[in-house]
């Protein structure tokens, strides 16, 4: 009988829960210097670029970056920004005109980038099931391209500049 298996004792369980609404999630406030690192990710910049806008070593901006993550219980720059929005710990950007007609299926794989970073999970989320994870980075640079996104990140700024993503749809929480 392992410890685990004892009377009295659970099995630990994955986590699972599911945030319903941004009043459901708790989390500690972003520092001013990692909202600063969160908006140089925001615009697409690679670690190098944007630790050098900031007057930061690359080390330090990834520290920063790691620390948003473990604060929101998120993984991934997009997904990162995104619960940044619905936690309004950072300003939306300012509203774009978007010249350009997204079609249901770029605008569900838009929505699944901003809550998912896995790729399994974003296929899934997009609509193509599990199977459809090899079409989905020509999906995603295809959006990109379309958009002229540097990053998923800065793809989910966008998002929300042109009135694609909303700011209520939390990611879901991971184990960290």
């Amino acid at each position: 009988m392992t410890p685990i298996d004892r009377p009295g004792h659970r099995t630990p369980r994955p986590i699972t829960a599911e945030r319903t609404s941004p009043t459901d999630i708790v989390v500690t406030p972003l520092t001013k210097t990692e909202k600063r690192v969160l908006e140089q990710v925001s615009l697409g910049q690679d670690p190098a670029a944007g630790a050098a806008e900031l007057g930061m070593t690359r080390p330090t901006f990834n520290d920063h970056v790691r620390h948003i993550g473990h604060k929101f219980q998120v993984k991934g720059p997009a997904v990162k920004l995104q619960m940044a929005y619905v936690m309004q710990q950072l300003d939306l950007p300012d509203p774009i005109e978007c010249t350009e007609e997204f079609s249901d299926e770029e605008r569900n794989l838009w929505q699944a980038i901003a809550l998912h970073s896995v790729p399994v999970d974003i296929s899934v989320a997009a609509g193509h099931g599990p199977h459809g994870v090899p079409g989905m980075s020509e999906a995603i640079k295809g959006l990109m391209r379309k958009t002229g996104a540097r990053s998923q990140a800065h793809l989910v700024r966008l998002g929300h500049a042109f009135g694609v993503l909303d700011a209520t749809a939390p990611p879901p929480p991971i184990a960290l």
